[in-house]
């Protein structure tokens, strides 16, 4: 049980309920980063990217960006670690790959995500730094994607959007939805089976015996293979931001290359004639004795920012408006005098028939005479001397 739980720990998901229970491993003092073991630089790195990720901290705040800083220093050394000891090979597949190392391959998206959350400061040369922020992640990004790619470890929906994000056209919008709708159900999928895992762990914990060891294996990889997929969305998602984080700055930095090294100044607005207003609601022409005449000017104009302060409250003319509770009020009298009016209809339709069975009308006698009607009306269409048979008509 204990050695499942802390599989669990090692492949929790990012946002996971496990993750904000992960705190950084305290070193002793005299062990440097250079004499840090892998598992230990491993977990120091993903115990600071979950706790940054589930801060509440500002992205500029010192304590946050130390703790980037730290993790990120960690990560590194990990991925070093990783290179230099021949942790995987290069035609080694997911199912060769040992389940306590299989945490390992989360190493360069965890060294993206620290990387993303660096804010250089406020100076001059500032968006250089972040756009070669930017293009790190990005890289790492793609590598980390691209290695899961070759180890076959990516599922259905996350081997489309990789698919969609490396192809040169675009999908079409509608393909395009249905894929994001799809990872976003197969990522909440990975995360609610995390879960599952975890209680299960907890009960194993409860209850752990000696001969559990195979259990708790295959737990632990079918743990690690959950939390790879919901990375992989994740870094689809990180990468699609970078991507449109990184067009802009390079449109700011081309922006500033061509006007010597700042920003142009923003175009001046179209001259317009004297009277001329904008297009749209932007002044009133208020009519003379209105409430708020005094209150809009000499001129009998009221700005369009005051007609939106006073649109709810009636005070200016004709422009009253409803609010949604307003209007279901409005909406359930309506209903309630409707339903009063077919009241009062069926009540008078019963006091006319009252009022007939009192004057000694009988309903047989009204029928009798009914079917006599009728049987004239007949005898006129079909005899011959019927004023409504056709033959008789010159």
């Amino acid at each position: 049980g204990g050695r499942l739980q802390r599989a669990l720990r090692s492949f929790s998901p990012p946002g996971g309920a496990a993750a904000q229970k992960i705190t950084a491993m305290s070193l002793p003092p005299e062990c440097s980063l250079e004499a840090t073991p892998l598992p230990v630089c491993f977990a120091q790195a993903q115990a600071a990217y979950h706790w940054v990720d589930g801060s509440s901290l500002g992205g500029a705040d010192p304590a946050l960006q130390q703790r980037v800083a730290d993790g990120l220093a960690f990560a590194e050394k990990a991925a070093e670690l990783v290179s230099s000891l021949s942790v995987f090979s290069a035609n080694e597949e997911l199912e060769d790959i040992n389940t306590g190392d299989l945490k390992y391959l989360l190493l360069p998206f965890l060294r993206a995500e620290l990387i993303l959350r660096i804010q250089p400061e406020e100076a001059a040369g500032c968006h250089d730094v972040r756009l070669k922020h930017l293009r790190h992640a990005a890289a790492l990004l793609e590598a980390f994607l691209r290695d899961l790619e070759a180890r076959r470890a990516l599922r259905a929906e996350a081997r489309a959007g990789w698919e969609e994000a490396c192809a040169d056209r675009p999908l079409d919008a509608a393909a395009s939805r249905t894929l994001k709708v799809s990872r976003l159900r197969a990522a909440s999928r990975a995360k609610k089976a995390l879960e599952a895992l975890e209680a299960r762990a907890r009960g194993a914990a409860a209850a752990a015996s000696a001969d559990r060891d195979d259990g708790d294996e295959e737990a632990g990889r079918e743990a690690a293979l959950v939390s790879l997929e919901a990375c992989s969305h994740a870094a689809l998602d990180s990468l699609r931001g970078v991507a449109q984080e990184q067009e802009l700055l390079e449109a700011v930095a081309s922006a500033r290359r061509e006007n010597g090294g700042s920003l142009p100044a923003p175009p001046p607005p179209p001259p317009r004639a004297e009277h001329e207003t904008l297009p749209g609601l932007q002044q009133l022409s208020l009519a003379p004795g209105s409430r708020i005449e005094m209150r809009a000017g000499a001129g009998g104009r009221l700005s369009y920012g005051a007609v939106m302060e006073q649109l709810h409250t009636g005070e200016v003319p004709g422009l009253h408006s409803l609010s949604v509770e307003e209007g279901m009020r409005r909406e359930e009298a309506e209903r309630a005098m409707a339903e009063a009016e077919r009241l009062r209809q069926m009540g008078t339709r019963e006091e006319a028939r009252r009022a007939r069975e009192e004057k000694g009308y009988d309903t047989e006698e009204e029928e009798e005479e009914l079917r006599k009607a009728r049987a004239k009306d007949d005898w006129r269409d079909s005899h011959t001397r019927g004023a409504g048979n056709r033959r008789n008509r010159s």
